[in-house]
C-alpha cells in the first residue's frame, strides 16, 4: 500500500510548546499534534490529532478542526 504526504503533513519533528488556552501541553509531528493534560479537550486542533488525558488514562481523537473529539480508548 502506498502512503503520500502532502506538503502539510512535513511541518514539524516533535517541536514541544507552552501550554496552551485549555492547559494541553503540545506536540507536533508531521502534520498533526500530539496533545497531553488532564480532562476531556474541546480545544480546536488539526484534525487527525490525538489527545491524552494523563489523569483518566483516556486518549482522544480530533474529528473536526472546531474541536470535536472522539473517546478512543481507555488505557486500564
Amino acid at each position: 500500500m502506498a502512503i503520500t504526504q502532502a506538503s502539510s503533513d512535513k511541518k514539524t519533528v516533535g517541536m514541544v510548546t507552552e501550554k496552551d488556552a485549555s492547559g494541553f501541553v503540545k506536540t507536533s509531528i508531521g502534520g498533526v499534534d500530539i496533545y497531553t493534560g488532564s480532562g476531556v479537550p474541546a480545544h480546536s486542533a488539526v484534525k487527525g490529532s490525538i489527545c491524552v488525558d494523563v489523569n483518566g488514562a483516556d486518549m482522544y481523537v480530533c474529528t473536526v478542526a472546531s474541536g470535536t473529539w472522539k473517546k478512543v480508548t481507555r488505557a486500564t
